[in-house]
């Protein structure tokens, strides 16, 4: 609900980053329209557009930048993520908008993590400094607090991990810890936990652990445009919602096809239009579960890296997949004012 005690459905798009707009094929664009500013960039392109195609929420926008990914051969940048948009930015764009507090180095893409033990004095300290730096208990708009994107409790890539037999005790210390540092600082937004990735998957003493100190379970899946693959993941998510008795909010899913950046990315859908089709689909199967808060689509404008776009690497729409996303979107915030 919105401060105001209005239904509220969560459509985002993730991986808003003007750094996107930063490359050598379009860095001469960013100046030429938005005098490579990136609050101008804010208020005149990712803002307006945003609101126009139906979306109401700024959700993770941390880019990507570990180079190949997942691997266990130390051919990585050991940086992870970027830190995303300045948290007074976000907090500016005038759009509802989340934050992310990385109170661990454990992500399944991450090429070095790093499984401190959180029942240490240390982690308790570095979560409640994470928390006063960050938490703006204050804003309307904020929506909550991410933890760590995509955590692998199961088993890591590399190899790392923590121990098997003492994973229960670990997740339970982690979560609390970190949930009642942001409750410390900020009694009025949600705790949206840690992003998990159906691929890295959650054990259940992960999921019994943070039922208990998270108010939202927050998922990522990227399912094929294929209807039965989209029931096949919602009805994954039935069960852990079953499991802790928490809503979720699906906050990265998305599909991609062959561009012109990249014309050999194939595997999700054959063409813009039918990327248009699955987010129909994703969007209708999702909303129509009871746990659903909403959905967040990645992403914002394709890079060579990231073939996920609303936008090309050029900052035009997609607009065989824009249309139907407005339209989507429209209509299920349509449904939800009408009490539906």
């Amino acid at each position: 609900m919105t401060p105001e005690g209005d239904p509220f459905l969560s459509i985002g798009i993730v991986h808003a980053d003007d750094t996107n707009l930063r490359y050598p094929h379009n860095v001469g664009l960013f100046a030429e329209r938005y005098g490579s500013s990136r609050r101008r960039w804010l208020r005149e392109g990712l803002v307006p557009e945003l609101s126009a195609w139906g979306f109401n929420t700024l959700g993770w926008s941390a880019e990507y930048v570990s180079g190949s990914g997942l691997s266990a051969t130390h051919d990585v940048v050991d940086l992870g993520h970027s830190e995303g948009l300045p948290d007074n930015e976000a907090a500016g764009a005038g759009l509802p908008y989340t934050l992310s507090l990385r109170v661990a180095e454990i992500e399944h893409w991450n090429g070095h993590p790093a499984y401190r033990d959180p029942r240490s004095e240390a982690f308790a300290q570095w979560c409640d400094h994470l928390a006063r730096t960050r938490c703006r208990p204050q804003d309307p708009n904020l929506i909550g607090y991410f933890l760590v994107d995509a955590p692998a409790w199961a088993r890591h890539p590399t190899g790392a991990g923590y121990p098997r037999s003492e994973l229960g005790e670990i997740a339970e210390a982690y979560y609390r810890v970190a949930a009642q540092a942001i409750r410390r600082h900020d009694p009025n937004h949600l705790v949206l936990g840690d992003r998990y990735g159906t691929r890295a998957g959650i054990p259940e003493p992960v999921l019994d652990a943070a039922a208990a100190h998270v108010d939202v379970l927050s998922l990522q899946s990227f399912p094929a445009v294929d209807q039965a693959a989209i029931d096949a993941v919602a009805d994954r998510f039935d069960g852990w919602h079953r499991r802790t008795g928490l809503p979720i909010l699906v906050a990265d899913t998305g599909n991609w096809c062959p561009t012109v950046m990249s014309p050999s990315r194939a595997g999700s859908a054959r063409d813009q239009a039918e990327r248009g089709e699955g987010y129909r689909m994703i969007a209708d199967t999702f909303a129509a579960r009871p746990w659903c808060l909403g959905w967040h689509w990645c992403s914002w404008l394709e890079n060579p890296h990231r073939g996920f776009g609303l936008k090309d690497p050029w900052d035009e729409p997609y607009t065989d997949l824009v249309r139907v996303a407005e339209e989507t979107n429209r209509r299920w915030r349509d449904a939800l004012a009408n009490g539906a």
